[in-house]
């Protein structure tokens, strides 16, 4: 069960405008939750190895000017914790990227599980995530920050979703929980209703995007997802957090990305769990 005032919107959406627009798009749609990119190269929206203390007061103030809250950052350096060098360039970018969560009001820190690797290799690298994971899961509790795996996540070591299960396993629930993309438990071969049952209250954030054969590029309402079965099954859980769209399509400009994300929004309204 869920009300429009907890459905937000990604600036991963609108990752082709500078921030300051894309904030503005969302804004436009009367929504008060959004996530923030923060990922190198794809949707670069702030750079936290950079960013003055001042610099985030200033953003925390237009977000507020704007009637937005920071549910999430969704921070990824492009590299990846299990890479040989991964530790050196991802560490410094997880620990200001909690640092940035931390000042801009943001309840959930979203990161990688690491790099898909043949199934050989996969103990090992799972293990060292995990034990770098927990690590920055404290470190964000000192700050009031959850920190979440998004899993399962297509290209990573939980892009299947026993093996996102195995690796969520092997974390300590009260310091890493699960961010769940509709789109990708599709992908990873299973159901929301499967889900739900294995991640249980571990569901801290949820991003939404539908699936249809093959794609997670889809608009909700456009695919297989059963987003009833998603927003009472995680009420049932006890889930009080946010959803907010995250959206990519190949090719679309600004203004294609606008109409989708408006499509997606009047779809959500119609949807028979909205409002209660």
């Amino acid at each position: 069960m869920v009300s429009m005032d907890r459905i937000g919107c990604s600036t991963i959406t609108f990752r082709m405008l500078p921030l300051e627009e894309a904030l503005g798009q969302i804004a436009q749609r009367g929504l008060s939750t959004m996530d923030l990119g923060v990922i190198s190269r794809f949707c670069p929206h702030i750079d936290p190895l950079t960013i003055s203390d001042v610099e985030l007061g200033q953003l925390a103030q237009k977000l507020q000017g704007l009637g937005l809250r920071v549910s999430s950052l969704n921070a990824w350096s492009l590299t990846h914790l299990n890479d040989a060098d991964g530790l050196e360039t991802e560490l410094p970018f997880l620990r200001a990227s909690i640092r940035a969560a931390s000042r801009l009001g943001a309840r959930v820190l979203s990161v990688q599980p690491g790099r898909k690797v043949a199934e050989g290799y996969w103990p090992e690298a799972a293990d060292q995530v995990a034990q770098v994971l927990q690590t920055l899961g404290r470190e964000a509790q000192e700050l009031g920050l959850q920190l979440a795996i998004e899993a399962p996540h297509k290209g990573t070591l939980a892009e299947r979703f026993e093996d996102a299960c195995r690796m969520i396993e092997m974390l300590d629930p009260s310091l890493v929980g699960v961010v769940l993309d509709s789109s990708h438990v599709l992908n990873a071969g299973a159901t929301i209703e499967l889900a739900l049952k294995r991640y249980g209250p571990r569901v801290c954030h949820v991003h939404l995007r539908d699936f249809r054969q093959g794609s997670i590029l889809v608009t909700p309402g456009d695919g297989e997802v059963d987003f009833h079965e998603l927003f009472t099954g995680l009420a049932r859980l006890g889930y009080r957090g946010e959803f907010n769209l995250e959206l990519e399509y190949q090719g679309y400009g600004a203004e294609q990305v606008a109409t989708e994300l408006s499509r997606a929004l009047d779809y959500l309204r119609k949807e028979p769990s909205h409002g209660q």
